[in-house]
């Protein structure tokens, strides 16, 4: 009798569990794309636009930071490399580390980023945009931006660590030096 009361009150939790997950649905939003444009159109309304290969990604708390090595740019870009960063989404694009893509970036919240809605494409799959792009130029200034793929934390102890060492062993240089 014990058991089936249980088994009862169980059984009677699960639902109202069921019934109250499904009764206040949290919001969701699925990316929705209108038309794509033109090669012509999308290469005027984008901030920059290049080809590069990914050569890093971090995630931390649903946002990405995505570092390219820049190939070839058409539109604001003349660094060697570049990072975009995003929340991840439905719109999201699925970057890959060692795949080369062209990129189509627009500036949000002073950041630059992409998404499926807009052109960005795997480099293999930019046949026709090439045609239209024309080739592209090399970028001129030569970066090294994988510093700032870090967090503010671990740069900070990179620099304050040999700092502290470097203090530790000043005073016990000073402390030895004026004992003698």
């Amino acid at each position: 009798m014990q058991n089936e009361k249980k088994l009862v009150t169980f059984s009677l939790a699960v639902i109202l569990l069921a019934a109250g997950l499904t009764t206040f649905p949290t919001s969701s939003h699925a990316c929705k794309c209108v038309k794509e444009k033109s090669v012509e159109k999308e290469l005027e309304s984008s901030k920059a636009v290049f080809s590069g290969k990914v050569i890093d990604i971090k995630n931390k708390n649903n946002k990405r930071k995505i570092l390219f090595e820049v190939e070839d740019t058409w539109k604001d870009v003349s660094q060697t490399e570049i990072i975009l960063e995003d929340e991840w989404s439905s719109c999201s694009i699925d970057f890959f580390k060692g795949e080369s893509y062209l990129v189509y970036a627009y500036e949000f919240q002073g950041q630059l980023t992409t998404n499926i809605c807009d052109r960005t494409k795997e480099l293999s799959s930019a046949g026709e945009d090439f045609v239209t792009l024309g080739k592209g130029s090399a970028p001129t200034e030569e970066v090294d931006l994988q510093k700032q793929l870090q967090s503010p934390v671990v740069r900070y102890i990179y620099i304050w660590i040999p700092l502290v060492s470097l203090m530790i062993v000043s005073i016990i240089f000073i402390r030895k030096r004026s004992g003698n």
